[in-house]
């Protein structure tokens, strides 16, 4: 028999039971799902603890989240100093370095005490600091004294240090807190009084990326935990001073950065899906695809990472980078298990029909599990 008339022996494809293709789409939802509820849970809890934080915050009568209860000192003798804020200007704003900077004009009224800690000559500026901050300049910008009674308003420029909380970036939030302290009454002898009618915000101010929602003028007391050394005062002693705060929560001002992050992220992630529409064998186009977007996909995990100061929260940010980058993981895996159907099982219907389920579960998993994390992430619970 020549070669020519010789018969060639075909491979009978393997058969799969029909329950297989169904594990691999479960095993899929599996994939997507769990993760995806834990994250987008974590977002969500984020966005409670942090309204119920900036609520204590705000609230006088209860301690700052992370801190003791102030000393229970008595105010009744403490001379009264009415104190207002104007936020002017926003001269800076970096979470990457933990910093804010802003001018405000703050003015004081108070009346002549000649009993009251500090005489005749009480001067509520006089050892005005910035707490968590710095003053860098400080100007008058107007006074009166007359009758009595005394107003003085002066112009503070004021750089504060400031924790900038990522989780929820760069959908973010924050609460800007203008705190200052009289370092020379304690609040027994010196109590501000926050002018909340008075007290506003510029429509000048602009942050690149943000908007202000919301403002509040308050008086909240602070104890410290230590005397500092004071001669004749026990080192336990704690000193409680009244501190007058302007509180900012501004929020990021629309999707504009979140699509300019990772547009990059979603172009690779299609890129990839578009894998299951090319056989199996044409192997460089196939994996060079997934590979091509996985790189891509890391680069953008970087640049995210840019923005955001070093530190062991996992923003939004991350959570989204590693979304993509395993939905491009999952059509790589996809590809070899085709392949090895295709090639080694001989089962090309198998493999075709392998490629387009897992196109439309992988493509609908991507996009309802970024739907529910940004649905958490969002949320004003």
């Amino acid at each position: 028999m020549t070669p020519a008339t010789r018969p060639t022996t075909q491979r009978s494809p393997i058969r799969f039971q029909p329950g297989w293709l169904t594990a691999w789409v479960g095993l899929l939802v599996i994939l997507f799902l769990v993760p995806t509820l834990l994250l987008a849970w974590a977002q969500r809890e984020s966005r409670r603890l942090e309204k119920q934080s900036w609520e204590a915050t705000l609230d006088p009568s209860t301690p700052d989240p992370g801190f003791d209860q102030a000393a229970n000192v008595s105010t009744d003798n403490a001379r009264l100093v009415k104190i207002g804020f104007y936020l002017e200007t926003m001269e800076g704003l970096s979470l990457h370095d933990s910093r804010w900077k802003g001018v405000l004009d703050v003015w004081c009224r108070w009346q002549d005490d000649p009993d009251a800690p500090g005489g005749a000559d009480f001067d509520p500026f006089a050892h005005l600091i910035a707490v968590n901050g710095t003053i860098t300049d400080r100007k008058i910008l107007h006074e009166l004294h007359e009758s009595g009674e005394h107003f003085v308003l002066q112009r503070i420029t004021v750089e504060y240090t400031k924790t900038f909380r990522i989780v929820n970036f760069p959908l973010d939030r924050h609460l800007l807190m203008a705190s200052f302290e009289n370092s020379d009454h304690p609040r027994e002898d010196l109590l501000f009084v926050a002018d909340q009618a008075a007290s506003a915000v510029s429509r000048r101010v602009a942050m690149t990326g943000y908007q202000i929602v919301r403002f509040n003028a308050v008086e909240n007391p602070h104890s410290y935990q230590t005397s500092r050394g004071l001669p004749g005062v026990a080192p336990t002693e704690r000193g409680t001073f009244s501190q007058p705060r302007f509180a900012i929560i501004i929020n990021r001002a629309g999707w504009g950065l979140f699509f300019k992050m990772f547009q990059a992220l979603f172009v690779a992630v299609s890129v990839a899906l578009l894998a299951c529409f090319i056989k199996p064998i044409h192997v460089d186009p196939r994996f060079g695809l997934g590979v091509g977007a996985l790189f891509a996909a890391v680069a953008n995990s970087y640049l995210a990472g840019s923005y955001v100061p070093d530190t062991s929260e996992f923003s939004l940010a991350d959570v989204v980078n590693l979304l993509g980058i395993g939905t491009i993981l999952l059509t790589l895996t996809q590809s070899t298990i085709s392949l090895w159907v295709y090639e080694s099982l001989g089962n090309r219907p198998l493999s075709r029909r392998l490629d387009r389920v897992s196109f439309w579960t992988i493509l609908s998993g991507f996009v309802g599990s970024m739907a529910l994390i940004l649905a958490g992430a969002v949320s004003h619970a």
